[in-house]
């Protein structure tokens, strides 16, 4: 496999002769993803900590006015126009994901996934869903930096059931909660003057995402003409 021991031969071969791996993928991303990896784990490892004594760790990302949620109407107007729609471009620049990406949707649910390709007039409601739902994951959003930074919940749990010291009762099944470790805190300064659609797309994210997900605010309220 791409990242298994090779050999002195093969690695001068890669190093010296530009040889490409061939277990390598050709999607770019997938590329630079693995060799931000591979870069990570050549750096000096720390002494990892065993369940449940890890020490807690809390993520604070401030959020002002940037989207939260890609909608259709930004990723597509209907209509003749000349513009070229944002989820045109988005296609293109993921082609390889798209297309697993739809693939994958008609295999769960073949009826429901009837429209294909850049049509997207033809997309109903439930596949726009599911299309902004991607689309948000490759674009400047909240969505997508919660989504990375929530993914430190499943990790925790999977150390927890692989190496937890089953001897201590704060490691029992009834007490851990790696929400109690790990805490992804949205810091919303304009939360107080949201619009119903920001306000539907915060609550979708409380559902969506663990419960390790908080939304820090402030409240306040207007003094009045006596005050």
């Amino acid at each position: 496999h791409i990242l298994g021991k090779k050999g002195a031969c093969e690695r001068s071969a890669m190093m010296c002769c530009q040889v490409a791996d061939p277990k390598m993928p050709t999607n770019a991303d997938a590329q630079w993803r693995f060799s931000a990896l591979s870069r990570g784990l050549g750096l000096p490892m720390p002494r990892p900590f065993r369940a449940p004594y890890i020490p807690g760790i809390t993520v604070l990302i401030p959020h002002y006015g940037e989207t939260i949620r890609m909608v259709k109407a930004e990723l597509f107007r209907g209509g003749h126009n000349i513009e070229v729609p944002l989820m045109d471009w988005l296609k293109a620049r993921y082609e390889t994901e798209f297309v697993a990406f739809t693939n994958r949707m008609q295999s769960i649910n073949p009826d429901a996934w009837t429209a294909t390709g850049t049509e997207w007039d033809q997309y109903s409601d439930e596949q726009w869903t599911k299309v902004v739902g991607w689309a948000s994951m490759r674009m400047q959003t909240l969505w997508r930096t919660v989504a990375g930074m929530c993914l430190y919940h499943p990790a925790l749990q999977v150390h927890y059931e692989v190496q937890r010291d089953k001897r201590s009762r704060m490691g029992a099944t009834d007490v851990w909660n790696a929400s109690d470790v790990f805490t992804c805190l949205v810091s919303m300064q304009m939360y107080k003057f949201f619009d119903k659609r920001n306000v539907d797309e915060t609550n979708l994210m409380l559902d969506k995402f663990p419960d390790c997900l908080k939304i820090a605010f402030i409240d306040c309220e207007d003094k009045g003409s006596a005050s």
